[in-house]
């Protein structure tokens, strides 16, 4: 089989970036030629481990420079870019010939129309990283006036299958029309069969993430800030970057938390940050899966995660492997205060977590993608 998969970068930190860049050394490992096809990386670098078969191509038509044009000036930028990306996508397609190509989303709405039609008979499957009831709803004004222009959802239709992460996802899509969806769930990048001795910090919370307005760290802040003073040996590592840093290290201030919340850079060690905790919080106001979830759960600590859409529900077993909180700063508070004052409980319900994401092991889970992709080139 040769694939195409597209994203417009891959240098960021993510679940996306992360997923990707595994199930591309997955296939090309069973024999696959792949092809991760970018188009908004510049110089950057491929932040995760890439096997040396995969071919990374940047065609370099980043749609974000349309914004340095006056506002008058950037519908005729929009659509040169449109024109363009028809153009190198063309010319990728015809060198290398795949079988199939893999669209991501989100923030390669504006140019799936293009990518299918420019396809014309070679199958697009659409995979949607994301919940996607709330994920337009995040972008600004000018972005969603332009996916009202030229509706992404229209394109989507068109492709020969839709893979969402999370049941929830699927029926969101089959409300909007999309009828040919299938489940798979992300893959673990790695599984620890043992939980090996690294010592914890015996009062250790975790976060990990993007910076940004959907991780809904000010709310982990609040909730903390609640709390924090009838637990003064614990504290919160945050790990991720993002342009919210400068506010959220103000946020951290007010709530005098200035040595009790840490804002970390993000690490490719993660998992051994994970190992060095006693919980993991998740505060996001949505999800595409939750992949820091599953990777929690496998180095053997449990979950405080809002039960927003999508994901956290069909991951987290409330009360056994983790809780589920409203997304309220006092629910999500106390059942923080319920991880800190249960200490057996907790422990018990880490080793819960650590056999409950088994399924997600990339034996399990990634052959059902490889099967999905080869479904529709025989159809």
């Amino acid at each position: 089989m040769r694939l195409i998969y597209i994203a417009p970068f891959l240098h960021p930190i993510g679940g996306l970036e992360r997923t990707l860049t595994d199930k591309a050394n997955y296939l090309v490992r069973k024999g696959h030629e792949i092809i991760l096809l970018t188009y908004s990386q510049g110089h950057n670098q491929v932040f995760y481990h890439l096997d040396e078969r995969v071919k990374c191509i940047d065609i370099d038509i980043p749609l974000f420079t349309i914004y340095k044009n006056p506002i008058y000036a950037r519908p005729k930028a929009y659509f040169d870019k449109r024109h363009l990306f028809r153009e190198r996508f063309k010319n990728v397609i015809d060198s290398f010939r795949p079988d199939v190509i893999v669209v991501t989303i989100p923030n390669t709405e504006d140019y799936i129309h293009d990518m299918i039609s420019v396809a014309n008979n070679i199958p697009v499957v659409i995979e949607s990283h994301l919940a996607s009831s709330f994920h337009l709803s995040s972008k600004p004004l000018t972005e969603r006036l332009l996916y009202t222009l030229v509706p992404a959802i229209t394109a989507i239709r068109k492709s020969v299958l839709l893979i969402s992460l999370t049941e929830h996802d699927a029926e969101s899509w089959r409300e909007k029309g999309v009828s040919h969806v299938l489940v798979i769930p992300n893959p673990l990048t790695c599984y620890p069969s043992s939980l090996p001795a690294i010592e914890q910090a015996p009062n250790r919370i975790i976060a990990v993430g993007r910076l940004f307005h959907q991780k809904r760290f000010d709310r982990l802040i609040d909730a903390f800030s609640l709390i924090a003073g009838h637990y003064p040996d614990w504290y919160i590592d945050i790990f991720g970057d993002g342009i919210l840093r400068e506010g959220l290290k103000t946020h951290i201030a007010r709530r005098g938390l200035v040595g009790r919340v840490n804002l970390n850079s993000a690490t490719s060690h993660i998992y051994d940050e994970y190992k060095r905790s006693q919980f993991f919080v998740l505060s996001s106001d949505y999800e595409g899966f939750g992949l820091v979830i599953i990777e929690a759960m496998a180095c053997g600590i449990p979950v405080v995660a809002t039960d927003c859409p999508f994901g956290p529900s069909e991951i987290v077993e409330h009360g056994r492997t983790g809780l589920l909180s409203q997304m309220d700063v006092k629910d999500l508070a106390a059942k923080m205060e319920w991880m800190i004052t249960h200490q057996s409980e907790r422990r018990q319900m880490g080793r819960l977590a650590h056999d409950a994401v088994a399924r997600y092991q990339q034996e399990v889970v990634m052959p059902e993608w490889e099967r999905a992709y080869l479904s529709v080139i025989s159809a």
